[in-house]
């Protein structure tokens, strides 16, 4: 049996950098504490990279042979073959979606768990019922489309960073 350790170093590095981002944007665009936001981030992200793993370890059997080979040397070794990069662009594309559907759908259970009354409070919704700006539809999607486009822009900047720190590793790969 292998044992991957940078592997695991590099997951847990993507992750410190993952929290770290998206805690910041969820405290910026939402109305939450800043330990709140890192609870949030920590919790989405380690949930995503979970079933991450375990999807990646239920689909790894079912791959052609060449594939399977291709897909594990990169995965451990960090090492492309013949006609990777195209690969490696249509995963990362449908992993980047994945991980946001992931860390939303957790999002929103944590805030159902956590507070029933989500989205809105009773009292502060009957005060936006008042104003004639708000329909009660958009009222009560308000917060969920706050949190939404939060883990969206944090998804997107963290992804942006964990793409630069894999760019500046494979160029000292190659050197």
């Amino acid at each position: 049996m292998v044992f991957p350790l940078p592997t695991i170093l590099l997951q847990t590095f993507f992750l410190t950098i993952s929290v770290a981002i998206e805690s910041s944007v969820f405290y910026s665009r939402c109305p939450v504490s800043r330990k709140t936001s890192v609870e949030y981030a920590l919790a989405i992200n380690l949930i995503s990279a979970c079933v991450g793993w375990f999807f990646f370890f239920y689909i790894e059997p079912f791959l052609s042979p060449p594939l399977k080979i291709q897909l594990i040397t990169y995965v451990f070794l960090n090492q492309l073959g013949e006609g990777g990069l195209s690969l490696v662009f249509l995963i990362g594309f449908i992993v980047f979606w994945a991980n946001f559907a992931i860390k939303l759908i957790s999002l929103n259970l944590f805030n159902k768990v956590i507070d029933p009354t989500y989205p809105l409070k009773p009292e502060y919704e009957a005060d936006l019922e008042n104003d004639s700006r708000y329909s009660t539809r958009k009222i009560k999607k308000a917060p969920e489309r706050r949190q939404a486009m939060a883990v969206l822009w944090g998804h997107c900047y963290s992804h942006s960073v964990i793409l630069f720190v894999l760019w500046i590793k494979d160029i000292e790969n190659l050197n």
